[in-house]
Order: C-alpha cells, then structure tokens, then sequence
C-alpha cells in the first residue's frame, strides 16, 4: 500500500498570521496545563454533507480529554470565525491551517492520518470523504474514511492518556493530571495496517480504536455475491437454465448456478462492474452459501478438473479476474476461499495482480499452503471469533492469548484487512479480548499481558486488583476451548459449561467479582461493573442448572429433580429480568452504545444463541412435570405395533385399518414446549411396516422438489429411524418433505469393519426401496410411510418382536419478523442432545 511522506524540510507556511515556522527540533515541548488557553477549530467546510458530525464528535472527545486531565474548557469553533486568539489550537480535519502548513489531508491514502505541531498549535487531519467517492451525504462511517477519527484517536491514546475500553462515553477513560507534553515539530503520520475492519458497527472511536474502522472501498456481501449477480427471484422463471441441474431438472432452489453457463458467467462479471462503477476500489466475489454443484454435462466437464468444483470455482474466478484487470484497471476483485474451494488452486499458482483473497480458515497450515501460490493484492478473513452461533453461545468464546496469537498469525501472513462475523456482543466478559486483538492487529509487537493489565488499571480502577483476578481465572477456564471444539463427547452445551467451569472457577469468579462491587468508587467503575455483573450471571445461572441437572441425573428422585425444578425456573427468570418491554434484551442505560446480548430474543437468550441450544433441561416445564408426576429420563417410550390384514389406506386415519389404531404424540425433542404438534400410527402387514402421519403445517409455505437424497433436513420434514435388529448398534434413516420426489436415506452401523472409511460413520450411498405419499388440507399435513421388510434385510416381525426407533420432525416456524425458526419435535426424547440420531434415545416398538 503507497505510503504517503512527509518531512519537515518540506513543510510550508503557507497561512499568513496564523502560525509561524516550525522551531528548530530542539524546540521545547508544547505544555498544556489547567493555566493553558486551548480551543479545538474544525473546517468551514468538508468534502461531503454529514462529514462535520463526525469531526464535531472528533472535537468533544478532545474537549472530554483536556476537560479530564487537565480541567481545561475547550472552546469548539469553526476556522475562520474568530482571529487573534492567543493560546494554543488544536486543528481538526481538512483545515487552511493544515494545509498550510504543507499537508493535504484529502489525499491521504484509507484511514492514514497525520499528527503535527507547528509554532504551539496541534494538527490532526487525514481524508475524511466518501470512500466510494460520492459527493452526496454521509450518515454512518461504514461509508466513509475518517482519518481524523484515526489522528483523534491515537492523539487521545498517547498525549491525553485516554483509553477506550468500551463502546460509548463511559468506555472511555482519562486520568488526571498536572500538565501533558507534547513534542514541538512534531510530523507523525499514521498508517493503520488494517485497511478493511469490519462487522457489527458498534460506537466510532471504539471501533477505530481496535482496528474495526469499516469496510473501506472494498464492496462486500457478507460473504456470498451469487445471490445478487443471478437472483432466483429474478431468473428463475424465464431461465431455469440458469440454476443448477440435479437429480435429472434444473431447479432454483437455494439459488445455486450453473457456472458453465456464459450468460451466468456474464450476469456475474455485471454485477461486478456495477458496484465497482458505482464507486468500489474491490468487490468480493462469493459462491453461493453451501454450495452445491450443478451436474449438468457442461459443468462436468468446465475446467477439466473432474468433479473438483472447488477447482471449477477458482478458474472461473480467477478468469474474471483477468477480464476485471483489463477492462477496469486500478480495480480488485476480493475472491473469497470458501467451500467448495476452501483450499488454495491446485491448476495455477499465480492470481492476477488485482485479487485480494478472502481467507474463511486461517491456522498456520492454511498460510502455509498458501505460500505455494502468489497473491500480489493480499489477505482479508472472514474470522468466527464471536457470535451467538459458538457452542458457548451468549457467553465467552476465547481467551486473549488465544486472539493475539491469531492477530500476530494474520500479521506475519500479509492480512490487511478483517471481517468479524460476530462481535462485540458481550463487551463486559469479553471486553479484554476485544481490546487485545484490536491492539495486536495494529502493532503486533505489542505485549498482551501489558496490554491486559492497563485495560484492568484503567477499567476498573480501585476495583482493579479483584477484576484482575477474575479475568484471569475467566481466561484460564476458557483456555481449554480449543480440545473441546475438537472433542465430539462435548456436543451439547450443558458438557461444554461443566467442563469450562467447575465449582472453584465459579467461586473464584463469584467472590472477586463482589469484592470489586465493593470497593468501587467512581461511578464509571460502577457502570462498568454493572456490564460484567449482568453478563456473568446470565452465564452464572446457566451453570447452576447444569449442576442440578448432572446431581439429578446420577439421582433421578423427586428431592433431586425439585432442586433442579427451582435452578431451571430461576434462570427462566434471570433471562425475564434483562428484557425489555418488546420482548429482546434491552439497552442498559450506562451504556447506550453497547449492543447487549445482541439484542437478543427471548427465544435466543433462554436457547443461549441460535446453533447449538441448551435444550433439556432448561426447557423443561417444570409444573407440569411436577402436576402430571413425570420424572424425566426414568421411563423409556414404547409402542404396539398392530398388525393389520388389508390395504394400509391413505385417509384421514381414523378410519378403517387405522380406526382402532392408538395415536402416538411427538413432543419437544428435550420435553420443551412445541408450535406445530405431530402424531403417528404404527402397522405392519407381510411385508411392509407403515407409518401414518398427520402433522401441523402453516397454509402459507410452499416447498419444492429436492429430489433423491436432496437436503431434506433443511425443509419441514419428518424423520424415520429404524432399528429392525433392536440392539441400538444401527439403524436406517430415511426422511421426506410436503413436497413429491423429496426424499433422503442412509444407514449406521452396518459396516463393522474397523479399517473401513465408513466405519462407525453414516453410509449415504445405502437407498431403501421405500415411498410415501403426502396430502396437504387446511394447516395439516398427511403423509403415509410405507417401508418393505425386505429392504430392511429382516424377515416379518412375529409376535413379540421388539424394535428400537424414533419418529422425529423437524418444523421451520414462521415468526413474527418473516424468518424461520427452527423447531424439533421428537417421539422418544432425546435429554442429552437436540440430535434425532442417538440411539440410546430411541423407544421400544413392540409387534403384536
């Protein structure tokens, strides 16, 4: 990246009356004291409408710094409005001053920034504009480059001796002090080296102070641009050609391409020149999320690479590319690394000089592989640091060493540039963390326990010595987080929390957090403390019931399960107690700018996150547990499976072979409380088992073909899991949708040969000779599962056979937003993980 010089020798006094040569560099210090006459002045005018927000909030931070340290009142005033003053000013922006002194701020390079001292008076500057270049107005600094921002915000940290902690006003923290130095002749010219930080906005200075300014001129989608070049909604119906052919037709479901298309090869290059016409530096280029492959014949065969269409993706992309550098030069193309191609090109080894590659994996394995081939524009991540979708959901995910080793990591590798998908969602408990990687991505010489031990100083404060002691003992916990991503026996939650926080680590957090409580002072450090209080006791009351539920299980009584009762209907009400009115986590009052817990639902916040929720028992509901007398887990499900001697109809099953048949209800997969309820009836002939199924269904959806062994586990389905031989080591698995030709099958555990790749693994290439048939009326769903002996490999059940099994359904509920939530219901429940797959969860089925 082109750095821009500046020397003193080159220096002008171009603006007569306002200041005078610069001193000899043995000058003495600028000293600012509580005697000392200080205004701050901002441009009369700026490159776009909306840019003099930004610079006045420049100026209140300054004036915040001076009024802290100092007690010095600091005048904000525009240039030109008042002469003759007599002191020392602090110039802010693209100022005549500034520019007189020799620098042009508005050709300054990203976010770079500059910080100079002439005659007494202070500069800071760098180009704030429009990052796309549009004169029109700017409201949010995504759109823009402030470089001010960045020479406010590194002025601040090194002469005022601020810190930003946190988002928002009472994140940011001064000392007192007597008086502040300030080199005389002073040229500092900043050059972030992220030039792309980006994510979830959460306050101006705080971003800018840990390296999350904003996009750039980078275009970005999020990750996929597919969706905007060739939008389903747009082509499907006039060019179904345009989408991917599976299972013998085109389909657009999931808005996947047919890449070997040249009219979707040009839509996709368009999109491109669109957005890079429209004022772009780069554009990301993305494959559709969960990319699946079109098969049609030409797709075969494009690239020559086989079925490789991760190798596919990278020739067609690095193709347009080449196109981009010829017909737009100066402009880039980020390509993103994501599957199918999450690994580098294997039939080149060298981009053309306008791509940025987008890393989604990034260990020390990954750089190396990607030493092999030539990046001339760099790296940006796509990192999955944060979010509520972890396995720990709202609560800590990774320690600081493990952050500022991957922030160094990304440094040695040529990163430039950062995208946090999922962040700053617990600024208390993982503000530490935040605070580090942001530093270490700027300078990553910077050492990590310094680091620490100031954010605890000037956090907390008189509070600092307890709150050092509870981030460590936090961080030491949650160093253990790498084996348990990697350990399968950890795939639930509640293991996850028992193995990160035993009893002592929740003691030794407890007690330091309330003796910091304690000896609190300063309201900012009460604030403060009150963001790690909320925070730690939502994760606090998560483990107590974790703890219940491990004493109930090795004790299902009535004494256990009323202890557990009354921890599971306490944390139901802690998460009560952080909501607000409309039902999500509402704003805490010290800190407006921190997005707490998200925002999050009451859904979300009781699930803990959206991809790996508590479950039982935490959704247990608990009075009616205790009403109907029902220990959970003490009792398995069974049922008779009556033989029956005609057709097995397909009616509304109540009457004939099904009028005497007893229906069978699902429930929340966990005990948890359903929208949409599912029953069934079991029968069984000479040759065939049957299920009949009648299930709620919102009128509204629609479905589509996905075809043999489609994804049918990502529409509303249901789930059939069958163990003829009744021991619990395998099972076939075959699931269906509302829609015709929409149908999965596999198997487990019918390989037992240990060297076998398959072994103790699901075989996706078993098919099943089985059918159903479906029919929707009203807000009903009815369905008939017919599945012959024969192709189970078991001869007709007699009398008394026994099967294990489970009848499992998955629902995609609308809510009240438009999105779909998704929702599992289950036969035989399943209490220690939200998976329709174990089979110590599965019933007796019993033939009569």
């Amino acid at each position: 990246m082109k750095k821009l010089l500046f020397t003193l020798a080159g220096a002008l006094l171009l603006l007569t009356g306002c200041q005078s040569a610069p001193n000899s560099t043995g000058a003495p210090p600028i000293e600012l004291k509580k005697e000392s006459a200080v205004r701050i002045v901002i441009p009369a005018e700026h490159a776009n409408p909306g840019i003099e927000s930004f610079l006045r909030q420049c100026a209140g931070i300054i004036k915040r710094g001076l009024k802290e340290t100092l007690d010095i009142d600091a005048p904000v005033e525009v240039e030109g409005k008042r002469f003759g003053f007599k002191g020392n000013t602090i110039f802010l922006g693209n100022t005549k001053a500034i520019r007189g002194i020799g620098f042009e701020p508005l050709k300054f390079e990203n976010f770079d920034a500059v910080v100079a001292t002439r005659g007494g008076d202070i500069f800071i500057a760098g180009s704030d504009r429009h990052a796309f270049g549009k004169k029109g107005p700017v409201r949010h600094k995504n759109d823009c480059f402030l470089g001010t921002v960045t020479g406010t915000v590194r002025f601040t940290e090194k002469f005022l001796n601020g810190r930003f902690l946190l988002p928002g006003p009472n994140g940011l923290d001064f000392e007192k002090s007597k008086s502040l130095l300030i080199p005389e002749n002073l040229t500092w010219h900043i050059s972030p080296r992220i030039i792309l930080g980006t994510g979830r906005a959460n306050e101006l200075f705080y971003d800018y102070s840990t390296a999350n300014p904003g996009r750039g001129s980078i275009h970005l989608y999020g990750g996929h641009s597919y969706y905007d070049a060739v939008p389903a909604k747009k082509y499907a119906k006039d060019h179904p050609e345009y989408f991917a052919f599976r299972d013998g037709k085109r389909s657009a479901l999931g808005n996947h391409l047919c890449i070997s298309n040249p009219e979707v090869q040009e839509l996709i290059y368009k999109e491109m020149l669109k957005k890079l016409d429209d004022g772009a530096g780069a554009v990301e280029l993305a494959q559709t999320d969960g990319f699946m492959p079109c098969l049609c014949d030409k797709c075969k065969a494009f690239g020559n690479t086989g079925d490789d269409y991760g190798e596919k993706i990278w020739i067609l992309h690095k193709s347009l590319a080449e196109r981009l550098l010829k017909d737009r030069p100066g402009k880039k193309a980020v390509i993103i690394c994501y599957p199918p191609n999450f690994n580098p090109p294997r039939t080149f080894t060298k981009f053309p000089p306008n791509v940025i590659i987008e890393l989604c994996k990034y260990t020390d394995q990954t750089f190396a592989d990607w030493k092999k081939i030539e990046v001339p524009g760099g790296f940006l991540t796509y990192i999955y640091n944060w979010g509520n979708y972890q396995i720990t959901g709202y609560t800590p995910k990774n320690p600081p060493g493990f952050l500022a080793e991957q922030a160094r990591r990304f440094a040695a590798n040529g990163v430039m540039g950062v995208y946090r998908c999922g962040f700053g969602e617990l600024c208390g408990l993982e503000g530490p963390g935040y605070y580090i990687y942001g530093k270490i991505l700027e300078d990553p010489e910077a050492n990590c326990e310094a680091l620490l031990n100031d954010y605890y100083a000037r956090a907390y404060h008189e509070s600092a010595a307890p709150m050092r002691t509870f981030f460590d003992t936090l961080h030491h916990a949650l160093e253990v987080m790498p084996w348990i991503k990697e350990n399968r026996y950890l795939a639930n939650q509640r293991n996850v929390f028992s193995a990160l926080y035993p009893p002592d680590v929740m003691e030794t957090l407890e007690k330091n957090l309330a003796r910091a409580e304690k000896q609190a002072e300063q309201d900012k450090v009460k604030a403060r403390l009150l963001l790690v209080r909320k925070e730690f006791d939502y994760l606090k009351a998560i483990v107590d019931v974790v703890r219940a539920y491990q004493i109930y299980r090795t004790v299902p009584e009535w004494r256990t399960f009323d202890l557990l009762a009354e921890k599971i209907d306490a944390r139901k009400a802690q998460v009560e107690s952080l909501l607000a009115k409309n039902g999500k986590a509402k704003q805490l009052k010290e800190f407006p700018f921190v997005r707490f817990f998200d925002g999050a639902s009451r859904a979300f916040l009781l699930d803990n996150g959206r991809s790996s929720t508590l479950g039982a028992p935490f959704d247990w509901n608990t009075k009616f547990l205790k009403e109907k007398k029902i220990l959970p887990g003490t009792t398995s499900k069974k049922l008779a499976v009556k033989k029956i001697a005609d057709t097995a109809e397909f009616n509304d099953f109540e009457s004939g072979v099904w009028k005497n048949l007893k229906w069978e209800e699902l429930g929340g997969i966990q005990l948890g409380p359903i929208v949409e309820k599912t029953r069934f009836k079991a029968a069984y002939d000479d040759r065939n088992f049957y299920l009949a199924v009648v299930s709620d269904l919102d009128p509204k959806k629609t479905f589509h073909s996905l075809g043999k062994d489609g994804p049918c586990w990502r529409n509303d389905c249901i789930e059939v899991l069958l163990d003829p031989k009744g021991d619990r080591q395998s099972f076939y698995h075959m699931i269906y949708t509302p829609a015709e030709e929409s149908r999965f099958d596999e198997a487990f555990g019918f390989i037992t040969d240990p060297l076998h790749p398959l072994y103790n693994k699901h075989d996706t290439a078993w098919n099943g000779d089985w059918t159903y048939k479906c029919r929707r009326e009203g807000g009903k769903w009815y369905s008939l599962f017919t599945v012959p002996f024969a192709t189970l490999k078991t001869p007709v059940p007699k009398p008394g056979t026994t099967w294990t099994l489970n009848i499992g359904r998955e629902s995609r509920i609308i809510g009240g937003s438009g999105n779909e939530i998704p929702e599992l219901s289950l036969w035989s429940p399943n209490l220690e993980n939200a998976g329709f797959h174990d089979r110590e969860a599965f019933g007796e089925a019993v033939f009569e």
